[in-house]
C-alpha cells in the first residue's frame, strides 16, 4: 500500500503510474469462470404430443351409444378420474396410448367401447422461462417451437436504461436449458443465429434461465456529470462507463484518469489516457467488478483529491491506510 501511495505523490499527475491494462487478469483478482462446452444436439427428433399434469381433457366414447365427458383434468399425480372406471395413470402417454389404456379400465364395464382423447386445454404443455426476460413467467409449448421461439415468447431479453442509452440486462452466453434435471448443451446465442444444433425443439417441462449481465458493482467519480455507482456488465469498457456517468466535465484532465482496482486493503493503481483513446490511439481498457474510476480536474489530481473521492466507496482500512501514508509523507 505504501508504495502505491509514494506512486502516486512522486508522479504528482499520475503521469509515473502503471497504465490501466486492456483486460483485467487474474492478479487483479478478476478471474473468469471457465465457461462449460456447449456443443449442440446431433439429433432433435420431433416427439408425439404427451398427456402431463394440468391438461384438461375432452373423452368421446365410441359404443352402442355415443358419449362424452367433458372437462377432465390430469393431476399432479398424472391421473385422469375416469367415469366407472376410476383413475387411470396417463402422464407421459401419447394420445392413442392414452386412449388404449382408458379403454382397457372400461373394458369390464363396456367390451366394444372406443375412446378418443381430445385435449381441450394444454395446460401441462408449457416450459418456463426465467431471470433477465421481458416477460418471464410459463409459455405454452406449441408443435415446432424451438428454443428462440422460447425466448421471443418470453418478450425477448431484458433491456434497460442508462445514460439515456438502450443497454441490454441479460448474459445469453451465461443462459442454460434445463430438461428433466440436466442441462442441455445448446448455446442460447446460438440458438438466436439459428443454429439448428442449438435451436432444438422445446419439450413441455423445459425450464430456460437467462441470467443478468451483473457481477458486482463500478464506480465514477470526479470530474464527471453524473458521479455513480453502476451494475458491472461483462465487457463493460472504461469510454462506456464514463458514457453512463454523463461523460467527463468541461474541467476534467482526459490525461490523467485513474483507476483502484482489486482488493481495497491493498490495491493496485493504473492511469487511463481517454485523450489517446478518443484519438484512436491504443485499446479501450475493458473494466474489471470492483474497480473506482476517479476523473481529476486539469491541473488538480492529486492524492488527496482522489481519496476525498473514493473514500465513501472503499473500505475502511483502505482509506485509512492511504489517509495515513498521506500524512507521514506530507509531514
Amino acid at each position: 500500500m505504501s508504495g502505491v501511495v509514494l506512486a502516486l505523490l512522486t508522479a504528482g499527475c499520475g503521469s509515473s503510474l502503471p497504465p490501466l491494462p486492456t483486460v483485467p487478469s487474474a492478479e487483479h483478482g478478476f478471474v473468469q469462470a471457465p465457461a462449460p462446452e456447449l456443443t449442440g444436439l446431433d439429433e432433435d427428433p420431433p416427439q408425439a404430443l404427451t398427456l402431463m399434469p394440468g391438461d384438461v381433457v375432452n373423452l368421446q366414447m365410441i359404443s352402442g351409444t355415443d358419449s362424452a365427458v367433458l372437462g377432465l383434468t390430469v393431476d399432479e399425480r398424472g391421473v385422469l378420474h375416469v367415469p366407472l372406471a376410476g383413475d387411470v395413470d396417463v402422464a407421459g402417454l401419447s394420445l392413442t396410448e392414452g386412449e388404449a389404456r382408458i379403454e382397457a379400465a372400461l373394458r369390464p364395464f363396456d367390451q366394444t367401447v372406443r375412446v378418443t382423447i381430445i385435449v381441450a386445454q394444454p395446460n401441462g404443455q408449457r416450459a418456463t422461462v426465467i431471470g433477465a426476460v421481458a416477460s418471464p413467467g410459463r409459455v405454452t409449448v406449441v408443435p415446432g417451437m424451438r428454443l428462440a421461439d422460447l425466448l421471443a415468447s418470453a418478450g425477448g431479453s431484458a433491456h434497460g436504461e442508462e445514460a439515456n442509452m438502450t443497454v441490454p440486462l441479460a448474459d445469453l452466453h451465461g443462459a442454460r436449458l434445463v430438461r428433466q434435471g440436466q442441462v442441455v448443451p445448446v448455446s442460447l446465442v446460438l440458438a438466436v443465429m439459428g443454429d439448428p444444433r442449438h435451436n432444438v425443439r422445446v419439450r413441455p417441462g423445459d425450464h430456460l434461465y437467462v441470467p443478468p449481465q451483473l457481477e458486482g458493482l463500478v464506480s465514477v467519480l470526479g470530474e464527471v456529470h453524473a458521479a455513480r455507482t453502476m451494475p458491472y456488465r461483462a465487457g463493460l469498457r472504461l469510454t462506456l462507463a464514463l458514457a453512463f456517468a454523463g461523460g467527463p466535465t468541461r474541467d476534467a484532465d482526459h490525461a490523467e484518469i485513474i483507476v483502484v482496482r482489486g482488493d481495497h486493503a491493498a490495491p493496485e493503481v493504473y492511469v487511463a489516457r481517454l485523450d489517446q483513446l478518443l484519438d484512436g490511439e491504443g485499446a479501450d481498457p475493458i473494466l474489471a467488478p470492483g474497480d473506482v474510476v476517479y476523473v481529476g480536474a486539469t491541473g488538480l489530481s492529486k492524492l488527496r483529491d482522489v481519496m476525498a473521492a473514493i473514500a465513501p466507496v472503499v473500505s475502511v482500512a483502505a482509506t485509512t491506510g492511504l489517509g495515513a501514508a498521506v500524512v507521514s509523507t506530507s509531514r
